[in-house]
């Protein structure tokens, strides 16, 4: 443990994981945080509508929700922030251009949005196909089958249709995780049904309730800057980081640099590895386990990009374009007029991959976020990351220590934090 007082320590990387080590790191220590873009939050992200009938509504385009069971620590910062979330929904919509499919999962009028459903074998086919995807996800689980068995293995050998997967199992997943059908064919099963248990999503009951960040998730962000005693360097991409017998050089993109005693580097594994001037091979062998898939995002007007059965609409919206192969990306949009109840003239959406053009006078923001893909190279590392903790004054922090998503991001920070006798 590293108990040495009054550091100078340096964060590298702005997002929650950045936010959540340095908000620790200053209560004992001298503390710049470093980010890339122009602006701290990463993935929390929220873009404030600049004209029309709705100008000034903060809506989000990244992190937009959590819940009161598997966020806990993340929900423990927000109350040290006292910062306040409201009750949303998750529900999920199926969308099939080519076959005209839908369904949204929120209650019976969604599920047979489409009212020739009720009458369809085909349809009462899917339904019991999903009953028997949860159950026997679940019970494979619990007697321990699915140790290094993919996802499409396991479909596979469970004898689970290809309807099922093609319209439930990989849109839900991919819309998770942001990733196409080949990527989550590969998936590890044993990791996803952990996930997916955990969540309350393989039954029909025990979700856990959702909630968003009340003013948009730039809130904590606000709140945490307010009272942040450290310096913050943004617009400042890390061109490298030298590690020395006992200090640390961040060197910055004008070739200047500057001296630290502790580094903790809250970027995505790939950055990190990049940046490291002098990685070791472990450092080498871990982070470079882990690949990036990177999404265009919209922040949007067009209601075109939701099911065209208003009873299927949902929080989140997965539409699978006609022709589109396994490694096609993902194509989902959130509702977020829906996801963050919000009171507007228009309706607002943020679309990953629009597969077709959204009109210039429709288009608010595009941005671009890059997400974990998870395969047995990558999950094996973190077995080892936490290893790498506190080797060479260097510290590692981020969702991909995790499930990819809020909450792994915090823990990882949070984890740092204890390594230097720190607590949430």
């Amino acid at each position: 443990m590293d108990r040495t007082e009054h550091l100078k320590i340096a964060v590298v990387g702005g997002g929650v994981a950045g936010i959540v080590a340095a908000y620790l790191m200053q209560r004992r220590h001298d503390v710049t945080l470093y980010e890339k873009n122009d602006y701290i939050g990463g993935h929390t992200n929220t873009v404030v509508i600049p004209g029309g009938p709705d100008r000034g509504m903060p809506v989000d385009t990244g992190f937009i929700v959590l819940n009161d069971r598997t966020y806990p620590l993340f929900n423990r910062f927000l109350s040290q922030l006292n910062v306040s979330i409201s009750k949303t929904d998750m529900s999920f919509s199926y969308t099939d251009r080519k076959t005209g499919l839908q369904y949204a999962s929120m209650d019976l009028d969604g599920i047979f949005a489409q009212r020739k459903n009720l009458i369809k074998p085909s349809f009462w086919n899917l339904l019991r196909g999903i009953v028997k995807f949860n159950t026997t996800t679940r019970h494979r689980l619990h007697e321990g089958r699915l140790v290094g068995v993919t996802l499409g293995e396991h479909l596979e050998r469970e004898g689970i249709a290809k309807k099922v997967a093609k319209e439930f199992v990989l849109p839900m997943a991919g819309a998770i995780w942001s990733a196409p059908d080949g990527k989550i064919s590969d998936f590890p099963a044993e990791t996803f049904a952990r996930f997916y248990e955990n969540h309350g999503l393989l039954s029909l009951r025990d979700h856990p309730q959702w909630y968003f960040v009340s003013g948009g998730s730039q809130t904590y962000v606000r709140s945490f800057l307010k009272d942040f005693k450290g310096k913050i360097v943004v617009n400042c991409a890390v061109t490298g980081i030298r590690r020395e017998d006992a200090r640390v050089a961040i060197e910055r993109p004008d070739s200047g640099e500057s001296f630290y005693d502790r580094v903790i580097i809250a970027a995505h594994a790939d950055e990190a590895l990049k940046v490291l001037t002098d990685p070791s091979p472990q450092e080498v062998r871990l982070l470079s386990a882990w690949t990036y898939s990177r999404n265009n995002t919209v922040l949007h007007r067009d209601s075109s990009y939701l099911p065209p059965n208003h009873r299927a609409w949902a929080s989140w919206n997965y539409i699978r374009e006609a022709g589109t192969d396994a490694d096609a990306p993902v194509t989902l949009t959130y509702d977020m007029t829906r996801l963050q109840r919000l009171t507007t003239k228009e309706r607002y959406c943020v679309t990953l991959n629009p597969a077709r053009q959204i009109p210039e006078t429709a288009v608010i923001r595009q941005l671009d976020y890059s997400h974990p893909v998870y395969n047995f190279d990558s999950l094996s590392s973190q077995n080892e990351l936490g290893r790498l903790n506190g080797q060479r004054n260097t510290y590692f922090c981020g969702s991909y220590f995790g499930y990819g998503f809020h909450e792994d991001a915090v823990r990882s920070a949070v984890e740092v934090g204890r390594l230097f006798g720190i607590d949430l």
